[in-house]
């Protein structure tokens, strides 16, 4: 038998070059087997040595009443770079998961008394479970296997290999496993990082030189950290803070070089990152007081915006307020120039992917596991046409009725690859809005901001923010862009007049909207999340996971259910209405109507090789004819000859629903 062997995948699709090396095997003879308990297995015993790696805080404190010391290392299951940034980041996100746990305040007291020592392993490497136990009489016991220091493994919640071996030359053998584990593996967690982490979750963010590992270093002037030598990608699993934090870190300190795959630490590599890494908090503790984080929990069901819970079941009366706020802002567009019926329906489109963004980093992520395109869920939404349409106002409205507060709009600066992660990775579940974002700017920035198309899957991020953007700058967006991004260009304005007498209805309306509505939506939605979730992972092959359908149906029976006469424009939605061809080529089909009705003179049948051109106007900035081209679906095979646009025929006809015949009195023009 063996402490713990792992077992290559047969299938696995990556070559691994095996070459011989030493290899330590526990030679064991089996004797028997038995029905028993944890407490039967841990009683007896006065002193316990252990290395566990998933832990039930709760179930170590109930084995520690049984002995009188304990020394316990806490190993790491994760797969990472051998660097000081990710150890570091792996031992403070260690202990903040530790003192979550209310049974921490009692292993503290063990602490203090100095009959309890914790270790966090800095090797991540390791995979040993031993449970090492001695009494005063000479008793000795050892526990191996598969099972960690947990209910779960312990308490028959799940099967587990457990090995017993009651004999000293066992004990001797794990004992001194143990002790070259702890003294070279491991680092000494101080009963004060403990106490002040129960106190404040920040405290060694706060305190970074009181680290495990930085003590040691402090300790024993140099360590060695060895490279990991496994470069298998998809066998890297790290959490998505722990991943946050060493993002964090990492530009602070100097580079670690490996020598025969071996990294050197000495205290010189904290010259200078103390002070680095203090600054860094202070300037982080001043943006998340001003960052918003909606962030959902889909095991409780629970949202929190900035740490303070959602009401998930409002008072129906509030529900209605909200409804009224957000019809009155709608109804309020009739006052407006241009095609105000469609506006009004794009908006509430706009408004159904608004309120399901926070949810759709997580389908992403399960649908990337299960082998479904992530695109479906976009995380990116535009609001764009002329100043004055009301497009950074209603981003407010749903903002308020989202979080209950007025949330300020980012600036066209921040439309950019760097500056847009940050926030992704700052902010949670309530849209980064970019108000007014500039046509150079989004040029310059689109293909990386917009085409990452897998970002924070691979960290299993969950609850990052999508990005709301508003615009009267951009003419027309390339397909790859399209694509990917929920678009609604709004064809409405207003005077400045008739803007002055809304505002104060609007602004109204706003004071009042609270955040029942999408409480009321958000309930809903997670229990369409998880049938999303099942379908995806069972073996339908048919399956496809239209969240926008989903989220209309639950819009529209929640605003039925206090406003029984629904407006025109709230409709039934689908993935079609955002994504379809018409849908993303709207824009430019509704100039190339205009155009047929306004000027049918620049527009030629030629039948005979089923063609329709369209001559650009001679004033016009030849620039927009690429925009139309780009915009226009690809079914029409739109094609650019000098200043004319070339279309197949019989697919515009399907397409606009014209019969493109002129009038005889046309060919006088």
């Amino acid at each position: 038998m063996e402490n713990q062997m792992s077992f290559i995948d047969i299938f696995e699709q990556k070559n691994i070059a095996c070459v011989s090396s030493n290899l330590k095997v526990v030679k064991a003879r089996y004797t028997e087997n038995i029905n028993t308990d944890w407490e039967e297995l841990f009683s007896g015993f006065d002193r316990l040595y252990a290395i566990t790696f998933s832990s039930g805080i709760g179930f170590i404190n109930k084995v520690l009443d049984k002995f009188q010391t304990a020394e316990i290392i806490f190993g790491c299951e994760q797969v990472m770079q051998m660097e000081l940034a990710a150890v570091l980041s792996m031992q403070i996100n260690s202990i903040q998961e530790f003192v979550r746990s209310k049974s921490a305040v009692k292993m503290a007291e063990r602490l203090d008394d100095e009959t309890l020592s914790l270790y966090v392993s800095r090797d991540t490497k390791s995979h040993e479970k031993i449970f090492i136990m001695e009494s005063d009489s000479g008793r000795v016991r050892v526990i191996t296997g598969s099972a960690n220091m947990s209910a779960s493994a312990f308490c028959g919640l799940q099967r587990e290999n457990i090995l017993c071996f009651d004999d000293l030359p066992a004990f001797e053998y794990y004992k001194n496993l143990f002790d070259s584990f702890k003294n070279s593996c491991s680092d000494h967690i101080e009963p004060e990082i403990i106490k002040g982490s129960i106190d404040d979750p920040a405290y060694l963010l706060d305190n970074i030189e009181k680290t495990p590992i930085v003590k040691t270093i402090e300790a024993k002037k140099i360590i060695i950290l060895e490279e990991n030598s496994d470069d298998d990608e998809d066998n890297v699993v790290i959490e998505a803070n722990v991943k946050n934090l060493e993002h964090e870190i990492k530009p602070m300190l100097p580079k670690q070089k490996a020598d025969k795959g071996k990294i050197l630490l000495s205290g010189e590599i904290f010259r200078g990152f103390k002070r680095k890494f203090t600054e860094y908090r202070e300037f982080e503790k001043v943006k998340n007081r001003q960052l918003p984080k909606l962030h959902i929990d889909y095991e409780t069901s629970r949202i929190d915006f900035n740490g303070t819970p959602l009401n998930m079941y409002p008072d129906v009366n509030k529900i209605e307020t909200d409804v009224k706020s957000l019809l009155n802002y709608l109804t309020s567009l009739n006052s407006f120039y241009g095609d105000v019926l469609q506006s009004q329906h794009d908006y509430f489109a706009f408004m159904n992917w608004f309120f399901a963004s926070p949810f759709i980093p997580y389908l992403r992520y399960v649908a990337s596991r299960n082998n479904y395109d992530v695109t479906p869920f976009p995380v990116f939404g535009i609001l764009y046409g002329e100043s004055n349409g009301g497009k950074s106002t209603f981003i407010r409205l749903l903002t308020k009725l989202m979080c209950g507060k007025k949330v300020p709009m980012n600036s066209s600066n921040d439309f950019t690859s760097t500056k847009i992660e940050a926030l992704k990775r700052s902010c949670e579940g309530l849209p980064i809005n970019i108000d007014d974002l500039a046509r150079d700017q989004f040029k310059a920035h689109q293909e990386k901001v917009i085409k990452d198309d897998y970002w924070g899957i691979p960290e299993a991020f969950i609850n990052y923010p999508a990005v709301s953007i508003t615009t009267n700058k951009i003419a027309s967006l390339p397909a790859d862009i399209s694509k990917r991004t929920v678009v609604f260009h709004i064809d409405t304005r207003i005077n400045k007049e008739e803007g002055a007498k809304n505002s104060r209805k609007i602004n109204e309306s706003m004071n009042k909207a609270s955040t029942a509505l999408f409480s009321e939506y958000a309930r809903r939605m997670l229990v369409k999340i998880n049938e999303i979730e099942n379908r995806m992972k069972s073996s339908e092959t048919d399956y496809f996971p239209d969240i926008f359908s989903i989220s209309s149906e639950i819009l529209i029976d929640i605003i039925s259910s206090v406003h029984t006469d629904l407006p025109d424009y709230i409709v039934p939605l689908s993935y079609t209405d955002y994504f379809g061809d018409k849908a993303i080529g709207r824009n430019a089909m509704r100039k190339i109507m205009t155009a047929w009705k306004s000027e049918p003179s620049q527009f030629k049948i030629d039948k005979k090789n089923n063609k329709i051109v369209y001559s650009y106007p001679e004033q016009g900035r030849i620039y927009e004819l690429s925009y139309l081209q780009q915009e226009l679906p690809p079914i029409l095979n739109a094609q650019i000859t000098a200043r004319t646009l070339i279309m197949d025929l019989d697919e515009a006809k399907k397409l606009f629903g014209i019969s493109f015949r002129k009038k005889w009195f046309s060919w006088l023009s």
